[in-house]
């Protein structure tokens, strides 16, 4: 659940990606650059990468361009899009939804992450990218069914952009990401490019260890931070970097 992926781009060539905008009437889609670097850091061809290039994806673009006021021109995801969105892809029987966009609470996007959740799908989320020292929430990372992510750099050490808080569970790599974007590829940084490491890496552990459930994969995740279950929790990465296997 993101922008717009340009699913034309020689990354996906050959592969199977469902595609579709939930943007209203009389509004134009969002630009499509974020979304298609979100979609090829799961997967893609092998030429271009990706953590599970033989995987099924259903991405959903929730945003469009505003029309109106001092943001004209600049895009925007509404509450009724992100809502259309995940009724679509709760029904697609996927794992796995990875949610790469930050904003506001909003209570029925609560429930509707909680009825996907109570489903049996994994809701996986960007952390947000306003620094260590914020004071806000960014949801739905924050929400308690989700599990947020927050980005580290090539050297282990959480990112100077990433934001830290109570809700923050893991982290994973998110500086200087090489991925694909309209037009080629770009080394892309930010707690949109650290969540869909965990996604990809949740995704393939539900089917090799069998995980049913958000308790299960929490447990899981943590078995795989650097100090296990003896990891302590702090509000810039949580319970620690997740260490990924070469299987992903």
């Amino acid at each position: 659940l993101d922008g717009g992926v340009d699913i034309k781009h020689p990354a996906f060539k050959g592969h199977k990606i469902t595609y579709r905008s939930f943007y209203l009437k009389g509004q134009a889609i969002g630009a499509i650059g974020h979304g298609t670097a979100v979609a090829n850091v799961m997967t893609g061809n092998k030429k271009w990468g990706g953590l599970l290039p033989s995987a099924d994806l259903f991405a959903a673009n929730v945003f469009h361009l505003r029309t109106k006021g001092r943001h004209k021109g600049k895009a925007r995801a509404s509450a009724k899009s992100i809502l259309l969105a995940l009724n679509w892809i709760s029904k697609q029987k996927v794992d796995v939804i990875n949610i790469s966009i930050g904003g506001s609470y909003n209570s029925l996007i609560a429930h509707a992450i909680e009825q996907a959740s109570k489903r049996g799908i994994i809701l996986i989320a960007s952390a947000g990218n306003s620094g260590p020292f914020t004071k806000k929430k960014s949801f739905p990372a924050a929400y308690d069914q989700a599990i947020a992510i927050a980005a580290t750099n090539q050297f282990g050490n959480t990112a100077k952009f990433s934001s830290a808080g109570n809700y923050v569970e893991f982290a994973a790599p998110g500086v200087k990401i090489w991925t694909a974007v309209p037009g080629g590829g770009k080394a892309m940084s930010g707690t949109s490019f650290s969540a869909p490491i965990i996604s990809s890496y949740v995704a393939l552990a539900s089917k090799q260890h069998g995980l049913k459930d958000l308790k299960s994969v929490r447990r899981f995740l943590l078995t795989r931070t650097k100090h296990g279950e003896k990891s302590a929790w702090n509000k810039y990465n949580g319970w620690g970097i997740v260490q990924t296997k070469p299987a992903c």
